[in-house]
């Protein structure tokens, strides 16, 4: 689940009206608005983790990742900051804009200060003019606040930031207690190393194959599982960063980009995919698996991303049992729950691969589609591949429109005949049902099965 919150402030208020200060407008969220009417409301934090419900001892760990964009112009013209911060508790992730954050915000190049502002005394020092590009800054943030519900009152949290983040002057990673409130008030954040960038370099990066030099926009690797069928992510990514390499050009030649995928964020993509990996980074190898690469440029902070598919030959089986069945009625897309996916439609008398076996779902049986060996979490009302067998009431005619007869044949009262998906309106207004396993015209009356 993802929040994205807007708290006005008078932080808020005194950063978005300096001009140079960019900050990212979040829309409304009433449910999660601040309001002056009882002291535990008056001062509630910004960032809201309140959604992520009850936290346990194995669950006490909040990431916390600040963002921050600061873009150098021509000399004299004032820079641009930008900047939010991501928090993400028990799946519950909330991004809140720094001018609602802090009650206090600096930035500093380590030995002047250009840019501060202080709620408590409602003042703003402006000299983002003299940030150069390429140059490192570093910016606090004060008075930082989190809520996380009443039903955590009391617990002591773990708060973990990228390594370039201190909390409280002490280190990236900090237990901090909640009030009576659930909330963690008055925390201070340290961002390092944030590299002002060229706005005059607009070169983009990109991913090149170090062997062949070529540029790789899908790149491919193969290995091989160990005895116990595992691979470990680091030598995974060390084995990946040593075949393709991020480059941008700079100065008149190319250069190294930083690759900022690290092992945490492939743990993360491959748990997103279903694949479970242990503390010391192993992880049960399937066949096929996707690793992306991310590059950031510190010049002009462009970025690129190569999906690399991993194939491993003695990896674990991921392809599914399939068939292929004919659609006979145009058929739309459905999730799990029978909720239409999107617009698409396949239509009538193309084929299909699905599952082998049917999936009930709300008292309806639907096949599963399955792309490239995979189950795609797509399902087609089985009714317009297989049909529903229903029996005559009355003699009928079969029909090519509303006008013509199909054939001469009468099928009689009493038989059984399978028809597809939901019934067609023809233009006398009658509905006709499509009859027959085959791209011939034949519809019956609806009428006669009722």
């Amino acid at each position: 689940m993802k929040k994205n919150l807007r708290i006005v402030s008078a932080a808020a208020a005194a950063l978005l009206a300096v001009a140079p200060v960019a900050a990212t407008a979040m829309p409304v969220n009433a449910a999660t608005t601040a309001t002056a009417t009882a002291s535990t409301t008056t001062n509630k934090p910004t960032v809201d983790l309140s959604g992520a419900g009850y936290v346990s001892e194995s669950k006490d760990i909040v990431n916390v990742t600040p963002s921050f964009t600061l873009t150098s112009a021509a000399k004299g013209i004032p820079a641009t900051l930008q900047g939010s911060i991501e928090a993400s508790l028990n799946g519950t992730s909330v991004t809140a804009d720094v001018a609602d954050v802090a009650k206090g915000v600096t930035l500093t190049d380590g030995n002047k200060t250009v840019y501060s502002y202080n709620e408590r005394e409602n003042k703003v020092d402006n000299n983002l003019s003299a940030v150069e590009a390429s140059k490192e800054y570093t910016m606090t943030l004060s008075g930082v606040g989190f809520s996380f519900g009443k039903a955590n009152a009391g617990k002591t949290l773990t708060f973990k930031l990228p390594k370039n983040v201190k909390v409280n002057d002490t280190s990236n990673e900090v237990k901090v207690s909640l009030d009576q409130y659930g909330n963690a008030t008055n925390l201070k954040f340290v961002i390092s190393n944030i590299k002002a960038y060229d706005s005059a370099n607009t070169n983009a990066v990109s991913f090149y194959d170090a062997k062949s030099g070529l540029v790789a926009t899908q790149g491919s690797y193969m290995t091989l599982a160990n005895e116990n069928g595992d691979l470990n992510v680091d030598t995974l990514l060390k084995a990946l960063n040593g075949k393709y390499e991020a480059m941008q050009f700079q100065s008149g030649k190319f250069a190294d980009v930083t690759v900022t995928t690290n092992a945490d964020d492939v743990k993360a993509e491959l748990e997103k995919a279903g694949i479970k990996v242990d503390a010391a980074n192993n992880f049960e190898a399937p066949d096929t698996f996707t690793v992306t690469l991310n590059a950031k440029s510190d010049v002009n902070g462009k970025t690129a991303s190569l999906p690399v598919v991993v194939t491993v030959p003695n990896g674990k089986s991921t392809v599914v049992p399939s068939q292929s069945k004919t659609i006979m009625h145009n058929a739309y897309y459905y999730d799990k729950d029978a909720k239409r996916v999107g617009t698409d439609k396949l239509t009538r008398y193309n084929s299909v691969t699905v599952s082998p076996k049917t999936t009930t779902i709300n008292g309806k049986a639907y096949y599963e589609v399955v792309e490239n060996g995979k189950a795609t979490g797509k399902y087609i009302n089985a009714d317009n591949i297989d049909g529903t067998k229903r029996t005559l009431k009355h003699n009928a005619y079969v029909y090519e429109s509303s006008k013509k007869r199909a054939d001469k044949v009468v099928l009689k009262k009493g038989t059984e005949v399978t028809t597809y998906g939901n019934p067609y309106t023809f233009k006398n207004g009658k509905k006709y049902y499509k009859i027959g396993a085959d791209t011939k015209k034949t519809y019956v009356r609806v009428e006669n099965f009722d």
